[in-house]
């Protein structure tokens, strides 16, 4: 899975912020989660909950899985 794939398959879902954020994280699936693995810009837009919400709804609509967010070392 990557971004191009969740952004395709959740269109109607993100915002174009929240585009944003899951077009420059890294992603991870593992034990039914999806890790977005994200840099500074992209967990200051995770501070609006509106972001917040549209990416873990689109994710659980379209995969069915939680979402961990990591930040980059």
């Amino acid at each position: 899975m990557n971004a191009d794939t969740l952004i395709k398959n959740a269109n109607d879902e993100l915002s174009l912020l929240s585009r944003l954020v899951v077009d420059r994280a890294t992603m991870r699936e593992g034990n039914e989660k999806l890790t977005l693995v994200i840099d500074e810009e992209g967990a200051r837009l995770l501070t609006m909950e509106r972001v917040r919400q549209e990416i873990e709804c689109a994710v659980k609509k379209a995969y069915g899985l939680e979402i961990v967010y990591e930040r980059a070392s």
